[in-house]
């Protein structure tokens, strides 16, 4: 009986599609590199997912005035396709140039590692809890 249940196990695993073959994530948690269909492109691999781009960096001419703190905020958001009104941006200014700040205390200091403005860097906090997953009760 278990020869029987192997012989299947084995037909079945041998009949199932990999992950790369499909187009989902290879072994490690990576994006499965994509071969295009057409026998005359059957060199061409390109990967599958988004494109890595480096972010807008902090330096000390961002944090000199508020001025070049907005416009650093104005350029952040063309940069990550963001389009706000001017209401809205100034709401989230504060919060935006904080971690501007954060950011870039915490390069300079001899820590591991450094941080970067990604397109979550201007969200409230609240924006931020409900995004992890933490819900207000209401009492």
């Amino acid at each position: 009986m278990a020869s029987m249940v192997s012989k299947l196990a084995r037909a079945a695993f041998a009949t199932r599609a990999s992950p790369s073959a499909v187009g989902g994530l290879a072994g490690g948690g990576r994006r499965a590199a994509a071969i295009s269909g057409s026998p005359a492109d059957a060199l061409s691999v390109s990967l599958a997912g988004p494109k890595e781009y480096p972010n807008p960096p902090v330096d000390e001419n961002v944090l000199k005035s508020k001025e070049a703190m907005w416009a650093f905020y104005e350029h952040w958001c063309k940069f990550h396709g963001i389009s706000r009104d001017r209401r809205e941006m100034a709401r989230r200014f504060k919060t935006f140039s904080d971690n501007a700040r954060r950011v870039h205390e915490f390069n300079n200091s001899n820590c591991r590692g450094s941080l970067a403005m990604n397109r979550l860097s201007d969200a409230t906090k609240e924006e931020t809890n409900i995004r992890h997953g933490y819900r207000r009760t209401k009492k």
